[in-house]
Formats: C-alpha cells, sequence, structure tokens
C-alpha cells in the first residue's frame, strides 16, 4: 500500500521490528547494568579517599612547610609538586624526554606515554600522571568489584574495594605511579579470561605488561585458566570428531601470545634506543641483586633487624617491609586451607599472588656499608598492591564486625601517617 508517496509496511513486519527492538534492548541494558551498579557501588569509596589525601595534602603541606604563625602563602603548585618524588621524577622524565639513559629502561613505557599524551591537555606532567593515576584507580575498583561480585557476592565485592583503597599503601594510587594503571588492566586480563574471552584477555595482559615487566606473569595464568577451562571441551570435541572446535580452542591460545608482544614490543624499542633489548633487566642491578633463594631475603631482613638498634632507618623498614610480606603469604596460605579458603576453581589468582609475591625474595635489595644498613625488601608493602587475592580475603573475614572494624581502625591511620611521610619527602616505599 501506497500512501502520500511512502511505502507503509504491512503491520505483521512493524510488530516484528518492535519485537526485535525490545529484544534488543534488554540485552544490551543487561550488559551495561552491572557495570553500572559497580560504578555506583565504588563511586563514594572512590571520591570519600580522594577527599581524605587531599586534606591531608592541605593540612600536610601547610602545617609542615609553613614556619609557625607564618603568613607566607603558598602556591598551588607547591601542593602538586608535594606528591612529586622518586619514581614520580623518574616517569617524568621519560614523559618529557623520552629514555634518556638506559637507567630510565627499568621504567616500562605505557604509564609515561599516557603522561606525555595527557600532559599535552594539562599542561604539566605531574599533574596528567596523577590525573591517570586516579581514573585508573576508579576503572581499578569498578573491575574490582564486578570480578569479585561475579566470583563471590556482592557484600564481599564492597569490602574488597574498600579494603584496597584504605590499605596503608593505597597512597599510590592517587600520586603519579603506574600502580593504579598495572592493577586495573591486570584484573581486566583476569576478568575476561575468567569468561573465556581470550583475545581481550591477551589483549589487557600485554598492555599490562608494556606497564610493568610483572604484567609477563599473566602468561601463566592464561595458560593455566586456558587448559583448565578447555581440556573437558577438547576432549568432548575429539571424541565426537568435532575438530573445528579443536581448532578453535588452539586458536584461543594464539591470543596468550598478545601478553609477550608487550614485553617484546618494548625490548625491540630498547634495542634501537640503546643496542640492549634487555636493557629494562639489566639496569635493576642498581636497586636489586639475585637471584638468590627465597629464605635468603628473610634471613638477611631479620640478621639485620637483630643486629641493629631498633632506632635506625634501616630496621624500621625493614620491620615494616618483613610486616607485609609475613602478613600476605599468611592471606595467600589461608586462601588455600581454612574456612575462607577459595574454590579449586579459582586457584589462577592464587598462582598469581604466589609468583609476584616471591619476587622481592629472589632479588633482594643491594646491600650497603657492612651488608646490615640494608633494605632487604625495598618497596615490598607497595608491591602487595598487586596480590588482590588477598584483599577478597580480607574481605570475606570482614563479614564479622569485629574484624572489619579493627582492619578500618589500623589502616586509615596508617595510610595517614604514610601519605605525610610522602609528601614531606620522606621515604616510604
Amino acid at each position: 500500500m501506497q500512501t502520500r508517496g511512502r511505502v507503509e509496511k504491512p503491520s505483521h513486519e512493524i510488530r516484528a521490528a518492535v519485537a526485535g527492538e525490545e529484544t534488543i534492548q534488554p540485552r544490551w541494558q543487561s550488559m551495561i547494568r552491572p557495570w553500572w551498579n559497580a560504578t555506583l557501588a565504588v563511586l563514594p569509596t572512590f571520591l570519600v579517599t580522594r577527599i581524605i589525601l587531599i586534606l591531608l595534602t592541605y593540612f600536610g603541606v601547610v602545617l609542615f612547610t609553613v614556619p609557625n604563625y607564618s603568613i607566607h602563602a603558598l602556591s598551588p603548585i607547591d601542593f602538586l609538586y608535594s606528591w612529586s618524588h622518586w619514581d614520580v621524577h623518574r616517569y617524568a622524565t621519560i614523559a618529557s624526554q623520552g629514555y634518556v639513559t638506559p637507567e630510565y629502561s627499568a621504567f616500562f613505557p605505557l604509564f609515561p606515554l599516557l603522561e606525555h599524551v595527557v600532559s599535552l591537555l594539562t599542561g604539566d606532567v605531574v599533574a596528567a600522571g596523577m590525573l591517570i593515576s586516579n581514573i585508573a584507580f576508579l576503572g581499578t575498583l569498578i573491575v574490582l568489584y564486578r570480578f569479585v561480585e561475579a566470583e563471590f557476592d556482592n557484600d564481599t565485592a564492597r569490602r574488597t574495594t574498600l579494603y584496597l583503597a584504605v590499605f596503608p599503601t593505597a597512597l599510590f594510587f592517587f600520586a603519579a605511579y603506574n600502580e593504579s594503571l598495572f592493577l586495573f588492566l591486570m584484573l581486566l586480563s583476569f576478568y575476561t579470561m575468567r569468561r573465556g574471552l581470550w583475545w581481550a584477555a591477551g589483549l589487557s595482559g600485554g598492555l599490562a605488561t608494556l606497564t610493568r615487566s610483572i604484567g609477563l606473569l599473566l602468561l601463566v595464568v592464561f595458560l593455566y585458566e586456558l587448559v583448565r577451562q578447555g581440556w573437558a571441551q577438547v576432549r568432548l570435541a575429539w571424541d565426537e570428531r568435532r575438530h573445528w572446535q579443536v581448532l578453535k580452542l588452539l586458536s584461543n591460545l594464539l591470543a596468550s601470545l598478545l601478553i609477550p608482544l608487550g614485553l617484546g614490543i618494548y625490548a625491540y624499542y630498547l634495542s634501537q634506543r640503546f643496542n640492549d633489548p634487555l636493557a629494562f633487566s639489566h639496569v635493576e642491578r642498581h636497586w636489586r641483586v639475585g637471584p638468590f633463594p627465597p629464605w635468603h631475603a628473610p634471613y638477611l631482613a631479620t640478621r639485620s633487624i637483630l643486629a641493629l638498634s631498633p632506632y635506625t632507618f634501616s630496621t624500621t623498614h625493614n620491620i615494616i617491609d618483613l610486616t607485609a610480606f609475613v602478613l600476605f603469604f599468611a592471606l595467600l596460605m589461608l586462601c588455600f586451607v581454612g574456612p575462607e579458603r577459595f574454590a579449586g576453581s579459582q586457584w589462577s589468582m592464587l598462582v598469581f599472588g604466589l609468583m609476584a609475591l616471591m619476587y622481592p625474595l629472589f632479588f633482594p635489595g643491594i646491600p650497603s656499608g657492612a651488608g646490615l644498613a640494608y633494605d632487604v625488601l625495598p618497596s615490598t608493602q607497595r608491591f602487595m598492591l598487586e596480590i588482590f587475592p588477598c584483599f577478597i580475603l580480607l574481605a570475606r573475614l570482614g563479614r564479622r564486625s569485629w574484624f572489619h572494624q579493627a582492619y578500618l581502625l589500623l589502616a586509615l591511620p596508617l595510610l595517614a601517617f604514610f601519605v605525610l611521610q610522602f609528601i614531606t619527602g620522606h621515604w616510604t616505599a
């Protein structure tokens, strides 16, 4: 039927089209709604912790740097650059000048590359780095919430994100460090692996490897999950002579190559820049020695603590680092045994956690002086942020109100202390 030059569709076609739209819309809503709910669930934690860090920065910088009763006024740049210490300088140098010497190659390129791009908008590299770090941390909380919600439950997901956000060294999710970006990409890789989205998992794993060298450990997790999920399917498909399914599963194996590809891209750049594709590994001698047996570093830390005065810088930092290591090792063990243990199908998280925990043991810090004044496990309390299964276990223990309150009463004051220590230029982690 034609009316006024327009062809009208029969009514049954119109009804079919409307029905199709109604079918598509809920499907998209069902995909988006969980992520939107996760965003709403973590947003208060993200915003409140950012406000706390901003207030600590304001009061800390003014009260610790301006003389008593002085009317001297600081500038906004003073508050920004109170967060510019140690690795922040190195990332800023790479972002603005490139890899000027081989020593900078220990710092992987994705974070400073993003800093360079964002600094074109902000006009300041440090501001760009902090913006990236905080946006990535919001993404981290969202993905972590979705991951834990799917693996456990909503309450555990809510506590996990809270416990991570107020952990004493969570200040590195605010500073222009690459911790937030790495954790976001690593968790995204885990999330997609667990759902069999192998190419998405490989891509996010490759980007994680371009952020931190430890991202290469995701290759082991990828292969572990691929075998765990795919072995039964391969056997069934082979028995039924459905060889195309076998080929499909084998093609997923190719996605794993995206993870080492990230390292390969960086190694190729270093070969062109410094004629040394492994420069990132060779320069670690400036900070770490090894490899050593895993018991060597705890032994040296304990010996140093017992041999030196408890009032030395070295002893204090060795106590902090060794305590962090022992705590997270114990938490990982409780993930295997005990009433809060993880299911066998979830052990890929624990495999990653154990490998990440072993790194500072195999490669302890460089000795100084007589070999005792020595930060044996440098940055250990910062590296613990990556071992997310421990935060899940803490959240499961947090069902008990006394444990939940004890965690917050311990973590929040320590977070405030480490923030004030960091912004006043004292070595933190």
